[in-house]
């Protein structure tokens, strides 16, 4: 639809929104979805339309929105022939209205002030005794028209429409080192908590190391004195051999045990900050990663399952794998279970041809089917106050798609549980 407007200059009244092509399509609630769907077929340009529900507003149903829906595995056959109400999480319940004399710049500051999700939404203009729709690329195209008019009736203007455009960009560069610097805070926190978790490990052997140590050293101290005064025994000869024999054993465990904790936090923890490109085993790796998370997971009471075929060996970038898989297993921690809930967390993982087919899986509550097309937009979250920061699934992605070249999907039935599963080539040229 072209739409044009005259420049406001001098006396004229600034444009309102009543006075923009609108689209007047509305449907009452029972109508059925299959016959919604062939108006949009039928007018390519219908952005969305009015549902009411016995006269009254009930919301607005986008094109994108409800092809969306029907788009799913399934979708068509569950909506097309039932009454439009069912698409409830289609239907925007709470539209933008803004009555028709607001102007075109105050519909625009409106609009954009909305969600992030939702700042592209049509919006309703109401005319007293009737309401349409606003598509917002009409909305953006007049305001476009009357700046660039503006701009060339009011040179004036210039310096000041350089200045907010130097400010937009100023703003937009801050919002993206803001977004990096999210992004790296959220690496560096999963880091930390790897950190403290295998510090707490190592506690363990080394007290024990250091107890068997402080015990040896002070029985080898009487041994000698008594060895000095000629007071030694058969017996205490043969005791001291035990408790060396004995104690020189539990050294050698324990800070055997300390050292493969400490090897395999430092491949993981260089992995995750260098992003090397390597040739690794992948069910060693695994292993690796599983004992560095494990007194997390052991801490929220869940218990972290390994289940990969041997002699797989991948040539990519292990670090950023790594944290792909972190961020899901703490994904489920936070998300999938509830407060108390204990749960199994599985990573599977085969080959399948030229690409690692890995999957992780979780035997909580689900995602809600309205939720499962957003789960990895940035800083979308169910779970704001209580974990969840809406990036974990955000930076997943990105790292799935861009570093490792491949995919993810998901697949949630409530109260069954969830999987994640990641496709990616097995040998990626650097």
């Amino acid at each position: 639809m072209d739409v044009t407007t005259e420049a406001a200059t001098g006396q004229q009244a600034p444009l309102t929104v009543g006075e923009l092509p609108l689209w007047h399509i509305t449907f009452d609630r029972h109508t059925c979805t299959g016959e919604i769907e062939q108006r949009f077929i039928a007018d390519r340009d219908l952005p969305a339309c009015i549902i009411r529900a016995d006269g009254q507003l009930l919301g607005v149903l986008s094109r994108r929105h409800l092809m969306a829906e029907l788009s799913k595995p399934m979708g068509r056959e569950v909506f097309i022939k039932r009454p439009v109400e069912i698409m409830t999480a289609a239907i925007d319940t709470n539209p933008l209205v803004l009555p028709a004399t607001t102007t075109v710049a105050a519909a625009m500051e409106a609009a954009l002030s909305r969600p992030d999700d939702r700042s592209f939404e049509p919006v309703i203009i109401d005319a007293g005794d009737t309401a349409g729709i606003l598509a917002m690329d009409v909305l953006m195209r007049v305001q476009s028209s009357q700046l660039e008019h503006a701009l060339i009736a009011k040179d004036e203007l210039l310096d000041e429409v350089q200045r907010a455009a130097d400010d937009l960009r100023a703003a937009l560069e801050k919002l993206g080192q803001a977004r990096d610097r999210l992004v790296q805070s959220e690496k560096m926190a999963a880091l930390g908590q790897l950190v403290a978790g295998v510090a707490h490990e190592i506690n363990t052997p080394i007290g024990v190391a250091l107890t068997a140590t402080t015990h040896l050293n002070e029985r080898t101290g009487e041994f000698r004195q008594s060895f000095l005064e000629n007071r030694m025994k058969r017996s205490d000869l043969q005791a001291y051999i035990d408790l060396a024999t004995e104690s020189s054993e539990l050294l050698r465990y324990n800070i055997q045990r300390a050292s493969q904790l400490i090897q395999s936090f430092k491949q993981v923890a260089v992995d995750q900050t260098s992003e090397q490109h390597r040739r690794f085993e992948l069910k060693a790796y695994l292993e690796q990663l599983a004992a560095s998370l494990a007194p997390e997971v052991r801490k929220a009471g869940h218990a972290l399952v390994i289940s990969c075929e041997p002699d797989i060996h991948v040539l990519s970038y292990p670090g950023p794998l790594a944290q792909v898989l972190s961020n899901l297993v703490s994904n489920a921690m936070v998300h999938a279970y509830e407060q108390g809930a204990a749960g199994t967390i599985t990573v599977s993982c085969a080959a399948n041809g030229s690409d690692l087919v890995l999957s992780v899986i979780d035997n909580g509550r689900g995602i809600f089917p309205e939720n499962l097309g957003r789960i990895y937009d940035p800083f979308f979250t169910t779970r704001r106050g209580a974990g969840g920061t809406g990036l974990g699934l955000n930076i997943v992605f990105n790292i799935v798609t861009d570093t490792l070249k491949g995919r993810i999907d998901c697949q949630s039935e409530l109260g069954t549980g969830t999987v994640f599963t990641l496709t990616m080539p097995l040998q990626l040229p650097q």
